[in-house]
């Protein structure tokens, strides 16, 4: 073996070690931001800032973010109708907005396709806070999130959103 096919053989197994070392330095030892109670616990409190929306016109408003092409959001639009149901039967109208990365035309005419009705349909992709569709907000009058749900809702998430419309509040 010559000198140089000696010293590339050296270079490449230092080259090896060091992208290996690397890769389990970046995967154990950085901060996994994929946890989705840690997101969500970053997001309340936050003020929400979305061009289109009235947060004074009542106590509390929800915001869905959901995608028309969204597996979970299509399979939750039978509970969407219930809340809907459930904020027109409640003492004091809670506002419902969805705010998609879809066109308002597009997400509209998925709205009605499903039935559901809501007060406003807003283009928003929200990037600054939860990346999951869907996701559903429980915003106050000064549009800071009180409450998030993210992802697909179990029974109790569906009953503790159905709780906050019908009282009003969270």
């Amino acid at each position: 073996m010559t000198k140089l096919e000696k010293a590339t053989h050296v270079f490449l197994i230092v080259l090896c070690c060091l992208a290996g070392g690397l890769l389990i330095e970046q995967r154990f030892f950085t901060a996994q931001d994929d946890d989705d109670s840690r997101t969500a616990r970053d997001v309340v409190g936050r003020e929400l800032k979305l061009p289109g929306a009235d947060w004074q016109s009542a106590p509390i408003s929800v915001l869905l973010q959901i995608s028309s092409t969204c597996r979970f959001c299509n399979e939750s639009m039978p509970f969407y109708r219930q809340l809907m149901a459930a904020r027109q039967s409640a003492p004091a109208k809670v506002p419902v907005i969805v705010a998609s990365a879809d066109g308002v035309a597009v997400m509209r005419r998925h709205l009605e396709e499903q039935q559901v009705v809501v007060d406003r349909v807003l283009h928003s992709r929200l990037d600054a806070f939860a990346p999951i569709t869907p996701t559903v907000y429980i915003v106050d009058s000064q549009g800071v999130v009180k409450r998030v749900f993210m992802g697909k809702l179990d029974a109790a998430g569906e009953k503790e959103l159905l709780a906050i419309v019908e009282r009003g509040k969270v």
